[in-house]
């Protein structure tokens, strides 16, 4: 009963950790991307490293609460194969956008000579290197789509920690994305309004949504629902704050 109860606050935890961690660590995050460097798309790279993990742990979940005992149900296509795979490339794809730009990339392409490049080295800079961290990128759609088994029992002492690790690690990238959001209004001079916050939102919205609906499927509950909804709202709201 007191594991049963603890499962249950873990959104609350980790949401909550989030926001806190949001309110320390936003504007140095968000000063530290404002800068177009190397060490952002490192960064970055090793945080969507870890944010598979913590999918991956998310679905290896078993589920606490039989379909009988669940307050509500998640709709079938909300884990449909070919929605999350679609779901998973829109991340891929975007996090494609955002290594570009913080290398410089799209500031360079329409200044490079390929004349002065050479055949290969322009292979390099337009097509294979882009190709490769797309192919990195879209590593998610496997993670977020492919079959999974659930081996954390409910009953198993690891349970609740893993699955507290997996909503940390999702909640950290949300934390990231949303920095890496704000340094874009920055660096592209677009205005912070409200009109730009609801784009910006339902981004977030679209990215974050499928993880978080694959722990439903494991507790269906209306708290995890409520916690990611003002997580969802303060991020929101930093972004054009």
């Amino acid at each position: 009963m007191q594991n049963d109860k603890l499962a249950l606050s873990l959104t609350i935890i980790a949401d909550g950790a989030a926001i806190l961690a949001g309110v320390v660590w936003l504007p140095q995050l968000i000063s530290w991307l404002e800068s177009r460097n190397t060490l952002n798309v490192i960064l970055i790279t090793v945080l969507y490293f870890f944010f598979c993990i913590a999918v991956y742990l998310l679905r290896k979940l078993e589920k606490q609460i039989s379909p009988e005992r669940a307050k509500f149900t998640i709709p079938p296509l909300f884990t449909n194969i070919k929605f999350l795979r679609v779901m998973g490339a829109f991340f891929g794809v975007t996090l494609l956008l955002i290594i570009l730009d913080q290398l410089g990339y799209f500031q360079s392409i329409f200044v490079v000579d390929d004349r002065v490049l050479g055949a290969g080295e322009s292979s390099a800079f337009f097509v294979f290197g882009p190709g490769a961290l797309l192919a990195g990128s879209l590593f998610y759609i496997l993670v977020l789509s492919g079959e999974t088994r659930e081996t954390i029992l409910v009953n198993s002492g690891r349970y609740v920690p893993l699955a507290l690790l997996g909503l940390l690690g999702v909640n950290g990238m949300m934390l990231l994305l949303t920095a890496v959001f704000r340094a874009e209004f920055s660096l592209w001079q677009w205005p912070r309004t409200l009109w730009f916050a609801l784009p910006a939102g339902m981004w977030l919205l679209l990215l974050f949504t499928p993880p978080r609906i694959w722990y439903l499927t494991k507790r269906p509950s209306w708290t995890p629902v409520i916690t990611f909804i003002i997580m969802l709202i303060y991020f929101t709201w930093q972004i054009i704050a």
